[in-house]
């Protein structure tokens, strides 16, 4: 009989919590009528364009090291033993 109660509570608030959060659903409100009526009449805005991101400008490479930096002896074989 407890488990009964507990799990008619346990039904009856995840049911509530369900309805609220349809019910707030813009899609779900104005299906059920619960807008205003001037704001349901009003057409929608126009979108506004969105330019596309421009690139910032090239600027001059600078080397930032040598192509013999990655194979470096010195790199390579600097533990000694």
């Amino acid at each position: 009989m407890t488990n009964f109660f507990l799990g008619l509570i346990a039904g009856c608030i995840i049911a509530g919590v369900v309805t609220i959060s349809a019910a707030r659903n813009p899609v779900v409100q104005s299906r059920l009528g619960l807008l205003p009526a001037a704001q349901a009449a009003a057409p929608p805005l126009p979108m506004a364009r969105i330019e596309p991101p421009r690139c910032p400008e090239q600027r001059s490479e600078t080397p930032v090291g040598k192509p013999e930096m990655l194979f470096s002896r010195s790199r390579l074989w600097s533990i000694k033993p």
